[in-house]
C-alpha cells in the first residue's frame, strides 16, 4: 500500500500543478520525516482520511510560493491576501487528496474537509499510527511537500 499511496499523491500533485498553474513539479525521493525537525514551511493544509485507509495528509509550502500561486490564478489579493492564500491552500489540499484517493481503486476512503495552519516552524501533531513519509517537490519559484501518515 505504501508505494501505491506515494504514487497516487505524487501523480495528483503533478497533475494539479500542471492543470492549474502550467507547472511541472519535479519530485524528490520520498523520505521518512522526523516530526521534530525544523522546516521552512509557512502554511500547511491538513486533511484527515477515514475508511479503509486512515490518517493525516499535509500539503506544506512557503508563504512566498503561495503568493506566487495566487498571482498565477489571476485573483487580485489586495486587502484580503491572507484569507485568499488560506483558501487556495485548502482547495489545493482538497483537490490533491481527492484525486489521490480516487486513484486508489478498490479502497473505500473518505476525506475530511481541509484545515489550514500557519506560522513559521508550526508543528503538526501526527497520529502515532506509523511513520510520516515526506514527498518533496520543486517548481520554478519554490518547493512544496506532501506528508503522509496513513495506516491501511
Amino acid at each position: 500500500m505504501e508505494s501505491k499511496l506515494i504514487d497516487a499523491f505524487r501523480a495528483s500533485a503533478e497533475g494539479t500543478f500542471r492543470d492549474m498553474f502550467g507547472l511541472s513539479p519535479r519530485a524528490k525521493a520520498p523520505r521518512v520525516l522526523d516530526a521534530d525537525e525544523d522546516h521552512d514551511w509557512d502554511i500547511s493544509g491538513l486533511i484527515g482520511l477515514a475508511g479503509q485507509a486512515q490518517g493525516v495528509v499535509a500539503f506544506r509550502l512557503t508563504g512566498e510560493l503561495v503568493g506566487r500561486l495566487l498571482v498565477a490564478t489571476g485573483v487580485a489579493a489586495a486587502e484580503d491576501a491572507r484569507a485568499l492564500e488560506g483558501g487556495l491552500v485548502a482547495e489545493l489540499t482538497n483537490i490533491m487528496a481527492g484525486a489521490a484517493t480516487s486513484a486508489l481503486a478498490g479502497l473505500d476512503i473518505e476525506i475530511a474537509p481541509p484545515v489550514v495552519i500557519r506560522g513559521p516552524q508550526h508543528r503538526i501533531s501526527w497520529p502515532s499510527i506509523g511513520p510520516v513519509t515526506a514527498l518533496g517537490f520543486s517548481v520554478p519559484g519554490g518547493e512544496f511537500e506532501i506528508d503522509l501518515c496513513v495506516r491501511h
